[in-house]
């Protein structure tokens, strides 16, 4: 036999070369088809609280805004809204805006009926804004809310605002495809 026989034999031909190959992209390509759509989810959800964060401190801030005109005379809750507030308080190029005080029985002073009620919590802090989600009218809401006591023997003061989400999906979207187009 010659040598350059010997030689050629010594390499693996086309098809061997291309079946190892085979096996590596296997091996590689399962556990990624496996971990993508995981890293997917994770990233869909790390994405949603960082969009949520500056848009609850926003919300949080017009809570206290609206907290800090809520007075009591004669035993009622008053709300000294200047319209300019209110009108503020309604525009918003992309969200739907509602907001409401309820008074010391859970009657509604001024603002949206359409937001459901909620009690304090056993050990709320007055003037502390909780967060929560929510639905007005088949519409997601996130909804910042907090506990007044304008008169220290009378129940709180709920006072709420609430926000469509469409905002927070468009840039939660827009950081899921900035992640995900990369990998």
């Amino acid at each position: 036999m010659a040598l350059s026989d010997k030689l050629r034999r010594a390499r693996p031909d086309e098809g061997e070369r291309q079946s190892v190959f085979g096996e590596i992209l296997d091996w590689m390509l399962m556990p990624l088809l496996l971990i993508w759509p995981l890293s997917v989810v994770l990233i869909q959800n790390v994405a949603s609280g960082i969009a949520d964060d500056p848009y609850d401190q926003a919300l949080a801030e017009r809570a206290v805004g609206i907290g800090r005109s809520v007075y009591v005379v004669d035993d009622k809750v008053k709300v000294n809204l200047h319209p300019q507030t209110r009108s503020m308080l309604r525009t918003d190029e992309s969200d739907s805006i509602y907001f409401q005080v309820l008074g010391f029985k859970g009657e509604l002073v001024v603002g949206d009926a359409a937001i459901s009620r909620v009690g304090p919590p056993a050990d709320f802090v007055p003037e502390q804004v909780y967060f929560r989600d929510a639905q007005i009218g088949g519409e997601s809401v996130r909804i910042a809310y907090l506990f007044l006591r304008p008169k220290a023997e009378a129940p709180p003061v709920l006072v709420q605002i609430a926000e469509t989400r469409n905002k927070r999906s468009a840039l939660t979207s827009r950081i899921i495809s900035g992640a995900t187009l990369p990998q």
